[in-house]
């Protein structure tokens, strides 16, 4: 980061330069130190900026993955549904055979059974899905931010000194 070079740069003169004799004060060329002055100035803004872009991605993202995983949920409470349908259909025209009657509701049972084992199934993955792209995005946002927080920290803890 430019800033940070920059402030590196200010401290390496300041701590280049000789005290005063009996004192902690220095002298340092006034062109100097507003050229340093002016150049942070002139980059920090950029750095904010790039700080807030990466805070607005990660709230898209976050946003995003509500959205996938919403739809990946009425997906399968669609497919659930139409499942559930079939096996109903399938029941009913096993029903309709009376000599094949009880072979019919046991069939249809299993079916029944087996659509929502399926739907269950499919649910669950797509909430598991959703779960880990939400843990991994997590876990790049921490990463970021723990960069950005720790840049933050040297700059305030440079501006206490």
């Amino acid at each position: 980061m430019k800033v940070l070079e920059l402030l590196e740069d200010f401290q390496t003169k300041v701590d280049a330069t000789a005290n005063f004799p009996m004192s902690k004060k220095i002298l340092l060329e006034r062109d100097e130190v507003e050229s340093l002055l002016s150049n942070i100035q002139t980059f920090l803004p950029d750095e904010m900026k790039h700080a807030k872009w990466i805070k607005e991605e990660r709230e898209k993202i976050l946003e995003e993955a509500h959205i996938e995983s919403e739809e990946i949920l009425q997906r399968a409470k669609k497919d659930e549904r139409e499942i559930i349908a079939e096996a109903k259909k399938q029941f009913e025209a096993m029903v309709n055979e009376t000599e094949i009657l009880k072979e019919a509701e046991e069939r249809a049972k299993d079916l029944l059974g087996q659509a929502r084992g399926e739907a269950r199934d499919v649910r669950m993955n797509s909430y598991q899905y959703s779960e880990d792209m939400l843990l991994d995005l997590k876990g790049g946002l921490e990463t970021k931010l723990e960069g950005v927080l720790r840049d933050l920290h040297s700059l305030q803890d440079f501006l206490q000194k």
